[in-house]
């Protein structure tokens, strides 16, 4: 019997990897593609930045439904009618796309959106069920392999979506996109979500009380856990500078530098390799006992990898500059695989089931909110260059990692908050 239920645990995990696989190829070969277009017909620097702008404001404005709603009804029903809307919404587009090309440029921003606001509910479903997926002992290898599928495919998908934009029309890569997403919402339906526990059951509490008093809970149990406060503060520093990868990365290399699209989707590619090096190296690594200031050490790892951006300006020749890009991106997402998906697994194994939907979700929100800021910001730095562009970019990306390193570092600093002995306080979740 023990070993038919580790059977089945292993196989839930392979269907969540595979789907996370196929889902990821799809959405990232159509957004690269899709960037590529908008920069092509706009030439703003906004161009890749526009879809996690947009995700950040749709997360922050829907704060209040997205976790409650998750914690209230069925996550696989959820993560089951999100995926539906969003094929129903690529068909339309499509149509729209063939029939007229008037507008089209607000037409994919409300496609967007609509793609944004299913992807709230889809990732927080998802995040806030992997207990319910796998055996606990499955967990962390679960969070490693659905991170390695989704970066083997982003490791592919940047150098695909490049060679199949200039080959192919736009319509071509969003039926891509349809089918990928046909595939995983099969999948997905053939996955357990009560396995180790009631996807029912266990949320009948919330089912008589009112999104707005579950967002209020949710809310409160932040605030009564200093460390997940502390973490999230600190993320917001660093998400705001972290916007530059959005948007002065695309700027630097394909205007001031003149990559073409292949040159820039290999350095995009390399920071897949690297999510792919740090989730395989998670499934053999032992769980830290200190994830919260694990997690934090990206403060200290970013800014030397701005730096090491500037600095590739030193060189004359694209194809070394490309080489060295790279290599600094593997170790962006080596890093940030590493560091992030530990405090994850830190997080589903201590707060509580029942509200694992309002926390994961409010945290996304919070630590991301103000990316939008330093979105436009840095599209105004990046737009409106002073002097030597090359000069101009580097000073923008050097000033940017020292900044973070500073914030981050004085905000632990004048806390006096001793991250490595970072816990979950258990006390009642009520307003």
């Amino acid at each position: 019997m023990l070993n038919t239920i580790h059977k089945k645990s292993k196989l839930q995990m392979i269907k969540s990897a595979v789907s996370s696989l196929i889902g990821s190829l799809g959405s990232s070969i159509f957004s690269f593609s899709l960037g590529l277009m908008l920069m092509e017909r706009t030439g703003l620097s906004i161009s890749f930045a526009l879809s996690i702008m947009v995700s950040a404001l749709v997360s922050l404005f829907f704060a209040p439904l997205v976790g409650p709603i998750v914690d209230k009804q069925s996550r696989k029903a959820v993560i089951l009618l999100s995926q539906s809307i969003v094929i129903m919404a690529l068909i339309l587009y499509t149509i729209y796309a063939y029939l007229s090309d008037n507008h089209i440029f607000l037409v994919t921003i409300i496609l967007i959106v609509i793609l944004r606001i299913s992807d709230e509910f889809t990732s927080t479903a998802q995040e806030s069920s992997k207990a319910n997926i796998v055996l606990e002992s499955d967990l962390q290898k679960l969070s490693g392999y659905q991170e390695l599928s989704s970066n083997l495919s982003g490791l592919f998908s940047s150098v695909m979506g490049a060679l199949l934009y200039a080959v192919f029309p736009f319509s071509i890569l969003i039926g891509i996109e349809i089918l990928t997403e046909l595939l995983t919402l099969v999948l997905t339906w053939s996955i357990d979500f009560k396995f180790t526990k009631s996807d029912n059951m266990e949320f009948n509490d919330n089912l008589e009380v009112s999104s707005w008093k579950l967002f209020l809970e949710g809310l409160h149990y932040l605030k009564v856990q200093p460390y997940l406060m502390v973490a999230m503060i600190a993320c917001m520093a660093i998400n705001f500078f972290y916007a530059i990868t959005f948007v002065g990365l695309p700027s630097f290399l394909l205007q001031t530098l003149q990559f073409n699209s292949l040159q820039y989707s290999v350095t995009q590619g390399a920071t897949s390799l690297g999510f792919i090096l740090g989730a395989y190296m998670l499934t053999r690594k032992k769980e830290t006992d200190t994830p919260v200031y694990d997690l934090l050490r990206l403060s200290k790892i970013l800014p030397l990898i701005f730096i090491g951006i500037a600095l590739s300006a030193l060189s004359s020749s694209n194809t070394v500059i490309m080489i060295w890009i790279s290599i600094l991106m593997i170790l962006n997402g080596l890093s940030n695989s590493l560091l992030n998906i530990p405090f994850s697994i830190w997080m589903q194994k201590n707060v509580p089931t029942n509200i694992q939907g309002r926390v994961f979700h409010l945290l996304g929100v919070l630590c991301t909110c103000i990316q939008p800021i330093g979105i436009l910001i840095y599209v105004a730095l990046f737009d409106n260059k002073i002097g030597v562009p090359v000069v101009w970019d580097s000073f923008i990306f050097i000033i940017s990692g020292i900044a973070m390193y500073l914030a981050v570092f004085l905000y632990i600093r004048f806390g006096k908050f001793d991250l490595k002995e970072a816990v979950i306080i258990d006390r009642e979740n009520k307003v």
